[in-house]
This record gives structure tokens, sequence and C-alpha cells, in this order.
């Protein structure tokens, strides 16, 4: 406490060196502080190839040693940087285990995880970041609720490749019906499309093609 160094007081039953300092009249074990070294370690497993199986003992000392680790949550950092676009989506680790992510096409923006995609956990991810000009989105439950709330100016397109794919659940890849046909057609169209006026169009169509299958 007070600074000055510290003397050797003897052992303890394990055999370990005991430190004294005479002017406080304290004594202390030179306790060493492994934490960096194991968060190292459980990186190097965490964004790595190697299973825990076959760490050596089979993993139980590194499970043992990083076990406080998971316990450690990175925030997402606040980006005050508006971006023309943003991109959206959620990772679904689970039943009830969800990642929410926002990127641009360069990098990563934000993360944010919760249970399910819902609005509140939406604004969480969203408020962190500045609104941009447009958004990406898959069309997932809550997004819409929240963007209004957080970015009530940012206009939200519809991920091309997602309604593609829910097209395609929709009428398979092989459709009997010529109705199911022409919309698969234009669905797969969707995922080359590269001029808004293109896109328009491929919308309309869409429409009307639903209505008659």
């Amino acid at each position: 406490m007070c600074g000055r160094p510290m003397i050797r007081h003897g052992k303890t039953s394990t055999g370990r060196q005991r430190w004294r300092c005479k002017p406080c009249k304290i004594t202390t074990l030179n306790e060493i502080d492994s934490t960096a070294k194991h968060l190292d370690e459980f990186l190097a497993w965490l964004l790595g190839r190697r299973r825990q199986v076959d760490l050596p003992g089979g993993g139980r000392s590194f499970r043992r040693r990083c076990e406080p680790l998971w316990q450690l949550w990175p925030f997402s950092p606040i980006i005050d940087e508006v971006h023309e676009v943003i991109f959206v989506d959620g990772i679904h680790l689970g039943p009830n285990a969800v990642v929410l992510i926002a990127q641009t096409p360069d990098c990563v923006l934000g993360w944010y995880a919760a249970r399910s995609e819902n609005s509140r956990a939406w604004g969480a991810l969203m408020s962190r970041i500045a609104p941009p000009a447009l958004v990406v989105t898959d069309g997932g439950s809550g997004f819409a609720r929240a963007c209004k709330k957080v970015w009530p100016a940012t206009r939200v397109q519809r991920c091309t490749f997602h309604a593609y794919c829910r097209i395609r659940q929709a009428t398979t890849t092989r459709p009997k019906l010529e109705a199911s046909r022409s919309l698969y057609a234009l669905g797969r169209q969707l995922t080359h499309v590269q001029d808004m006026g293109v896109f328009n169009c491929l919308c309309i169509r869409l429409l009307f093609e639903r209505i008659d299958a």
C-alpha cells in the first residue's frame, strides 16, 4: 500500500513464498495474473479451427482456465459516421438465440445478441449507429417498427435475394403450374437487377403474378 519494497517472510503450508511490508505490517503472496495469457489462448481457439477435444488433456484444463472469459461480452461501438447504405440481418444460433448485425459493404458496424428478432432488439442495435440514407433488410419481424422509431428518415430496401428465397419457398425450384413458373422466373431475375427502373417493373409484374397464382 505504501509502495515500498517487501521482504521475504517465510512460506505458507503449501510452500509458497510469503512477503511482508514492514511499515504497513501487511503480509501477502505474490499472485501471478495470467488473465491476459488465458485471453490470448481463448481467442486463438475461438477464432481458429481447433476443437477442444484436440487440445492437451481433451480440453479439460483449457475449459477450467477460460471459464471466466465466457462472461465477457464485447459491446458494439457507437457509430457517429453517416453511411450511405447499411445492411442488417440476423444470424440464428439456436431456437432462442440470434445475433443481429449491421454492416456496410466494407466492415461490420455493430451487433446485438437477443432471444429473437423483435423491435426492441433491433432498436437497441440501431440506436448506437447514425441513421444511414438507405438500409437493406430481409424484412424480419420487428425491424419495420424499430426503423420508424429510431431511423425515421432512412429509406428501407427489401433484400432482393431474400425476396427470391421467399418466392422459391412458395413455388419450389421445379414449379408445375404456369403461373408458378412465371413467378419463379421473375424471382430469379431479381437477383441480377442493377437498375431501379427494372426493379420497379419486376415488382409490379410480381404483384400481378401473385394475384393470378
